[in-house]
């Protein structure tokens, strides 16, 4: 069993990895000429984790991502977790590790992330609408430790719902999840990230950036890397214009 499966079978409660996707991480004859980079990323680079990845085999580079909400993978990091780079989607986490002397280099800020409402069965017409009658549930990513789930909260305070909206409020692990609890009818609305859902065939609302602060993707290469040329060499990826194409096919905006 490779090192990085070890970790986390004895070190991490297996309630943190619900909803994780990780590719291959042992070598098979297919990818042993690459250099594995194992990133902890943000919940709302699931999908565009995918073409991003690909894009980056061009460069000889492996990336494997887990994925969580920015303040718990965080927390996975200070604890010893075995990762090369880290993807928050708020600059303060990763500025955070800085501080601590656990970062390698400086903090790049490659994208913006945008805030949606999305719902599976009604349409919305504005974030007033989610006092009507017929939106008893909505989602949204703990505030705590979630980037998408502040920005949320500061949304619902601009628009001054967020004390009207209190009893439909339902907390959610990540924006992942909060999608999920939306998209399996658990909720009637998610507040979610635009990159979870700017492929679904349903309709969303486009949160006017104003009512919240800025959503910095950011990404720092970690001092305990395993690989730090090979995890430099994908933060210098994520500033051109290869990547920078494929995170606006997603609804990432340009820092």
């Amino acid at each position: 069993m490779c090192k990085f499966f070890k970790w986390m079978r004895y070190s991490i409660p297996f309630s943190l990895f619900l909803g994780i996707l990780f590719t291959p991480a042992c070598d098979t004859p297919t990818t042993r000429q690459l250099t594995e980079v194992f990133v902890a990323a943000a919940s709302d680079l699931i999908k565009v984790s995918i073409p991003l990845g690909r894009a980056a085999e061009a460069l000889g580079i492996k990336i494997t991502f887990s994925f969580g909400p920015s303040g718990q993978l965080e927390q996975q990091i200070r604890h010893g977790a075995p990762y090369d780079v880290y993807l928050p989607a708020a600059r303060t986490y990763a500025e955070s590790l800085q501080r601590d002397g656990l970062a390698e280099g400086e903090v790049l800020v490659y994208a913006l992330g945008r805030l949606v409402a999305w719902s599976n069965t009604l349409h919305l017409n504005s974030l007033a609408d989610l006092r009507k009658a017929n939106v008893d549930r909505i989602a949204m990513a703990n505030p705590q430790y979630a980037p998408y789930g502040f920005a949320a909260q500061q949304a619902l305070q601009a628009a001054g719902l967020w004390q009207a909206l209190q009893p439909k409020l339902i907390y959610a692990d990540s924006v992942s999840h909060a999608f999920q609890m939306a998209e399996t009818g658990n909720a009637d609305v998610a507040l979610i990230a635009i990159a979870l859902v700017r492929d679904s065939d349903r309709p969303f609302l486009v949160i006017d950036p104003k009512l919240y602060s800025p959503i910095e993707q950011a990404a720092l290469v970690l001092r305990s890397s395993q690989n730090p040329q090979a995890s430099k060499a994908f933060l210098e990826f994520l500033k051109g214009n290869e990547a920078r194409e494929i995170l606006r096919a997603y609804g990432f905006g340009n820092p």
